[in-house]
Formats: C-alpha cells, sequence, structure tokens
C-alpha cells in the first residue's frame, strides 16, 4: 500500500505539473489569485502562521521532535526512527527543488514583484510540510502514542493551513499547492515504508 501511495504521489505530481500548461487551468489559477488579492493584506498574519509548518527551520523540528518522544517512550534502534524522519524532511526539500530545476514555472504576480524568481511548482513548504507532519503522524500511530482519527484530523489540517497559506501570501499558485501536496504524500509514503523495512530487520 505504502509503495503504491509512493507511486501515486509522483504520478500526480507529474499529472499536476503538466495540468498548469493547460490555459484552462491557468485560469483558475488566475481567478483564485484574483479572489485571495483584495483579502491578503487581512488574512497575512494567519497565513504568515499557518505557513511556519513548511518552513526549513521547522520542519526538522518537527520531525527531531517526533524522534526524540519516540525514543524516549518505545526506545529501540534510534536509526530505525531518525532516518525515515530526516528522510522525510530532507526528501521533501530535494524533490521540489529538482522539480523546481526541470520545471520553470513562473510565480504570481505578487511574488515577482517582492523579486521572488525561484520557480513556483511545486510549493516547497507545502511539500516539505506534507512529508514530514505525514511520517511523524504515521510513526507516532505505529507506536501506539497517537489514536488514528487524531493523526488523520492533524495532518490534514496542517497540511490544507500551510497550502492555504501560501496562495494566500501571494507565494503561490493554487495549483503549485496541489503538486506540494502530491509531492509530500509521496515522499511520506517512501519514509513510512523505509520505517517498515527497518522494523523489519531490527
Amino acid at each position: 500500500m505504502l509503495v503504491r501511495i509512493a507511486i501515486g504521489g509522483a504520478v500526480g505530481l507529474l499529472l499536476v505539473a503538466v495540468a498548469t500548461r493547460v490555459p484552462a487551468i491557468q485560469r483558475l489559477d488566475d481567478a483564485l489569485e484574483a479572489y485571495v488579492g483584495p483579502h491578503r493584506e487581512r488574512w497575512r498574519r494567519l497565513a504568515g502562521a499557518a505557513t511556519l509548518t513548511g518552513e526549513k527551520f521547522v520542519h526538522p523540528v518537527i520531525g527531531a521532535a517526533t524522534a526524540l518522544v519516540l525514543l524516549a517512550t518505545r526506545g529501540g534502534p534510534w536509526l530505525n526512527v531518525v532516518l525515515p524522519l530526516a528522510c522525510a524532511s530532507l526528501g521533501g526539500i530535494i524533490t521540489h527543488h529538482v522539480v523546481k530545476f526541470i520545471y520553470h514555472r513562473p510565480r504570481p504576480e505578487v511574488a515577482l514583484l517582492r523579486d521572488k524568481t525561484e520557480a513556483a511548482f511545486p510549493s516547497g513548504h507545502t511539500t516539505n510540510a506534507t512529508a514530514v507532519v505525514t511520517t511523524s503522524a504515521y510513526l507516532l500511530v505505529r507506536a501506539g502514542l497517537l489514536p488514528v482519527p487524531v493523526a488523520v484530523a492533524a495532518v490534514i489540517a496542517l497540511c490544507l493551513a500551510t497550502g492555504a497559506s501560501r496562495v494566500a501570501l501571494g507565494w503561490h499558485w493554487g495549483t503549485d499547492v496541489i503538486g506540494g501536496w502530491f509531492a509530500g504524500a509521496g515522499v511520506a509514503a517512501a519514509c513510512c515504508y523505509l520505517y517498515e523495512i527497518l522494523l523489519a530487520t531490527a
């Protein structure tokens, strides 16, 4: 199942990337940007808080905190916990940078006016947050430290909030965020599969 999800994430990312080249899809992105624009200043503080989950100085801390909790409460070989979480953080970073290097999509105008010229697709914050939060939740559930409904609700809430914040702040198109969700889910599934392999061979 995890392998299928990882493959599905990669396929979904590719399909969304192709879709962004379709004029009708770009018009939808333009319409979303036109709707959000007038509300941007009102939403700035809330969106600024919501986007933190995907920041490069936050998502590694989430992974490290998860590892500490697991090792303190369940023990076991530290590598079994640290490696999947580190791969989630690094995997998210590498994935979105590689795709951006290959796929040069311009940012929305408001981002370009702020001199943000890095390629837009996929959203790095969304990719990172989705990868790390999902992997952390999976490991906590497998360790019996977090009920499945709570884990699912937390993952959905945090990933949705991070993605929405990137559009609200003007840094990304809506489809950049969707691509980030697919990319992050694929990375998380691969990292969770790695965790299962490490457990089986421990």
